[in-house]
């Protein structure tokens, strides 16, 4: 009788383990299922400052002065006409804002305006004017150029555009399959509200340029790429003709060369 008790016992003992065994189980799949649930917005989507992420335009026009003309009234109606003759996009991001104004990266070949002059009369020279705009939700900034670079393709300007986050430039470049992303304006797109979205993978780099499977076409140039940590790894600033579904840029350390061949000019720190 008392083995008999005793092996009662032990198999209740048993079955308690194993019913608190599952119960434990149970809980803890409930409790992981709710906080996937909870967290798969984050999971799936990139909370990237996405109000740094611009449009820049660059229009040149030719303002054609009003001539005055003898109609044999006492007065005339006259307003000076203005004509279009150049006119670009592309993408940008603002980096940092000190002393009141708001600095951003983009591509030196979207800021050349250098051969505009090139293309017009010698005598019509004096009438153009160049505008240089922000673009950001229905609302535009005037914008100046404060650096570039032709050898890198690299270009700053700084305008009053108001942002509430700076970006971090990245101290090395991803390892390969590394997941980067890019907000930017593909064919000079600016919807107010719209913020179109890339990501791709980290393809390494060769001696001059590096390589991202992000989709890239007219209008892109200039847009910062960002590593999974929010900081920017490179710039884009070609595509490949063809297949425009891989973009290329510049290495980090050419940026950070970049903006400190800048602050030691300007004496202005803008490294974020």
């Amino acid at each position: 009788m008392k083995i008999l008790s005793y092996l009662s016992k032990s198999i209740d003992r048993r079955s308690i383990v194993r019913r608190s065994f599952l119960i434990n189980c149970i809980v803890f799949t409930v409790l992981s299922v709710i906080v996937a649930l909870g967290a798969s917005k984050f999971l799936f989507k990139d909370t990237l400052p996405s109000d740094n992420f611009v449009t820049l335009e660059i229009i040149a026009t030719i303002d054609v002065p009003c001539e005055e003309q003898d109609t044999g009234i006492l007065y005339q109606i006259c307003e000076e006409e203005s004509i279009e003759i150049y006119s670009t996009r592309a993408s940008g991001a603002a980096i940092s804002r000190v002393n009141g104004l708001t600095y951003f990266l983009t591509a030196e070949h979207f800021c050349d305006t250098s051969d505009i002059p090139e293309s017009i009369p010698s005598e019509l020279i004096q009438f153009v004017n160049i505008q240089r705009w922000v673009f950001k939700d229905g609302r535009r900034y005037p914008f100046s150029v404060e650096k570039s670079n032709r050898a890198s393709d690299l270009c700053l300007i700084s305008s009053d555009y108001p942002i509430e986050e700076n970006i971090k430039i990245a101290k090395r470049m991803p390892e390969i399959g590394e997941r980067t992303v890019t907000i930017s304006s593909p064919l000079g797109i600016s919807e107010s509200g719209v913020s179109l979205h890339f990501s791709g993978t980290f393809s390494g780099c060769n001696v001059y340029t590096c390589f991202f499977t992000i989709p890239t076409i007219s209008g892109s140039s200039g847009s910062p790429i960002l590593n999974h940590e929010k900081e920017i790894v490179s710039i884009t600033q070609k595509s490949l003709i063809g297949f425009p579904d891989v973009a290329i840029g510049i290495d980090i350390e050419k940026i950070r060369e970049f903006i400190s061949e800048y602050e030691e000019d300007s004496g202005v720190d803008i490294t974020p």
